[in-house]
């Protein structure tokens, strides 16, 4: 039995360790988003899902990391884009639905229900439209499906016309109007300066900010 166990062991971390080679070796790529998929990946090896959810699915980069993270732990990751994008991953466990989010959380129950898998969501992911008004509607109809222990990752929270990376590099982005981090500022009462790294404890969530490379925020919620 410790034999077999020893094995298992040496198998996950195995796993873990070629899924971030293949992380780092991804971030290797210049993208809007790029700075941030090592980041991701070990955020989410701190919390055990049963149900990973990504709103936003763009060229497939945080696809890339969001699978491995649910290969290594066996859940299923719902993938959801108003665009086709269900060719950006190959884990079998994603399913991809095709579908503006906000439309789709009504009968996101009940889709889960068809399939036998939980509604409850333990890692949520977004990178949509990044508008005001949508990231607004989003917060509202997406967390309610939140576990009480989760995590909640943003990306644009500093999205500007021109971004910095941390090698200094530069990309082309747009002015959303601080769209993603003024519907969180609501969501919380509180405002942020989102030019900056930060760590915040608000009304049991534990909120860190990255600003470079458009801004990642990382919510851990630790109270239900």
């Amino acid at each position: 039995m410790l034999k077999n166990y020893l094995a298992t062991k040496d198998t996950v971390k195995g796993s873990l360790l070629n899924s971030l080679a293949a992380v780092r070796k991804r971030s290797l790529k210049r993208t809007d988003i790029c700075d941030h998929l090592e980041t991701i990946f070990l955020e989410c090896l701190g919390i055990y899902p049963r149900l990973i959810v990504e709103l936003g699915c763009g060229d497939g980069e945080p696809t890339f990391v969001l699978e491995r993270v649910a290969k290594l732990w066996q859940a299923p990751l719902v993938s959801v884009d108003s665009d086709d994008r269900r060719e950006v991953g190959t884990y079998s466990g994603r399913f991809f639905i095709q579908s503006d989010d906000i439309e789709l959380a009504p009968r996101f129950a009940g889709w889960c229900a068809q399939r036998n898998i939980p509604s409850v969501i333990d890692l949520l992911f977004i990178d949509t439209s990044h508008i005001y008004e949508h990231t607004v509607q989003e917060i509202r109809d997406w967390f309610p499906f939140l576990a009480p222990r989760c995590k909640v990752i943003f990306h644009d929270t500093n999205l500007r016309e021109v971004f910095v990376r941390k090698d200094v590099s530069t990309g082309k982005g747009w002015d959303n109007e601080r769209g993603v981090i003024r519907a969180i500022e609501e969501h919380f009462h509180q405002t942020f300066a989102e030019e900056s790294d930060f760590t915040s404890e608000i009304d049991g969530w534990l909120i860190r900010h990255i600003s470079h490379c458009n801004g990642l925020m990382v919510m851990d919620r630790y109270e239900g």
